[in-house]
C-alpha cells in the first residue's frame, strides 16, 4: 500500500510504503543505479541512510524504510507517480501496490 500526504512541517509530499506480507527495506545503492539508468539525476547517496534524486524537476529524498519526501510538491497524485518509479527501481513496487 502506498500512502501519499502533504508534509506538515515543510512544503512537500510524504509517501510511505507499507506491506502486510513483508517489511519494506530499500537498497539505496541499487535504487540509485537504476534511477540513474532511467535518466534521473542522483544528487547524493549515503548508503544505508539516504538517497537524493532529482525527478520531474523536484528533489526527492528516499530512505531505506521506504519513506519518500518530494520537496516543494503540492500534488499528491504526482508524488505517488514519482514514488512508484522509485519503488519499481527498488524492486518493491509489486509488494506495495
Amino acid at each position: 500500500m502506498i500512502i501519499s500526504k502533504p508534509c506538515v512541517t515543510m512544503k512537500g509530499i510524504v509517501i510511505g510504503a507499507y506491506s502486510w506480507e513483508r517489511p519494506i527495506k530499500i537498497d539505496l545503492t541499487k535504487t540509485a543505479q537504476c534511477l540513474k539508468g532511467r535518466g534521473y539525476i542522483v544528487k547524493k547517496l549515503i548508503p544505508g541512510m539516504m538517497l537524493i534524486v532529482e525527478m520531474e524537476g523536484y528533489e526527492v529524498s528516499v530512505y531505506p524504510s521506504g519513506k519518500i519526501i518530494v520537496k516543494l510538491l503540492e500534488d499528491a497524485k504526482l508524488g505517488e507517480e514519482i514514488a512508484r518509479a522509485v519503488y519499481d527501481c527498488a524492486g518493491v513496487l509489486e509488494v506495495v501496490s
